[in-house]
């Protein structure tokens, strides 16, 4: 099988190709030709293809012999709230290119949605299922409604999944304001698990047309103080973390929907081992 990951370069997407590639698949990494592509240059199996998801003809000859695609590209916070014209022309129209090539092909689609797309979902009692309604909260979660709608109508064959924000076991600058409270609840997923998912989503036939949370699972639901003093103090290195004063689009998840895609293969726990491993291999503890 070849698939064709959009975002290929990326953080999630150089995982996806590579995870593709252990498998003996062969993989199209397509990403922006000024993006870094040391995670997948030298992968075996795996072709690079540099092009823009908003350019038409460059995203219909990547998708030329290709048996399945996975859509990741996208632009993300905080570059999503720059500029809402280059926002929906990448997160929409790209879409909107990335379905149009599949249709003279038959090649299945997984799109990778957020949770974002709930919007602020605070005030809820129980975690956050698939059939919560959707709700525009910033120019990111605009334009993933809208690329979700897109896809629906237009009848191709696809699986959505709604990812959870990611996690990495890296020493991970603390960013000036972290982009949720301290009290909020918070979810993540390890990016391997995310990878896992959208796999395991393009195999399974009792994925097709539906709609799937992506998350960590029970053992990553805490607040977001907690998630931070875990993380920091597993690698070793003190912080003074300043939250978001307001809530954000994170909360915790119903993933029992998608517990047949078996990708919750990392618990918390074994994160925080990952991270500890990490802060003794840099001297940090």
């Amino acid at each position: 099988m070849r698939v064709l990951v959009t975002g290929g370069a990326g953080r999630l997407g150089s995982e996806v190709v590579k995870l593709i590639a252990s498998r003996g698949d062969s993989a199209v990494a397509f990403d922006l030709p000024q993006a870094s592509w040391e995670a997948v240059k030298d992968v075996p199996g795996v072709d690079l293809f540099p092009g823009d998801v908003t350019d038409k003809r460059q995203v219909s000859e990547a998708l030329k012999g290709v048996d399945a695609v996975i859509h990741l590209a996208a632009l993300l916070p905080p570059r999503s709230e720059v500029n809402r014209d280059l926002t929906m022309r990448v997160n929409v129209e790209g879409t909107s290119n990335i379905v149009e090539a599949i249709g003279s092909t038959g090649a299945p689609l997984v799109f990778a949605s957020s949770v974002a797309t709930y919007g602020i979902t605070a005030s809820e009692e129980t975690t956050i299922g698939e059939s919560h309604p959707l709700h525009v909260n910033d120019r990111y979660s605009e334009s993933k409604i809208e690329a979700e709608r897109l896809i629906v109508d237009s009848g191709v064959d696809h699986v959505t999944l709604r990812i959870a924000p990611i996690a990495v076991a890296d020493l991970v600058e603390l960013p000036e304001t972290i982009p949720y409270r301290g009290d909020q609840r918070v979810e993540l997923i390890y990016v391997e698990d995310a990878a896992r998912a959208l796999l395991s989503a393009m195999n399974e036939s009792e994925a097709k047309e539906k709609t799937f949370n992506i998350a960590g699972g029970p053992t990553w639901q805490m607040t977001g103080a907690e998630y931070i003093e875990k993380f920091y103090d597993a690698l070793g290195v003190e912080v003074e973390p300043r939250f978001s004063e307001e809530y954000t689009a994170v909360d915790w998840y119903d993933t029992s929907q998608g517990l047949f895609l078996g990708y919750q293969r990392l618990n918390f726990n074994g994160f925080l081992g990952m991270l500890m491993a990490l802060g003794e291999q840099l001297g940090l503890r």
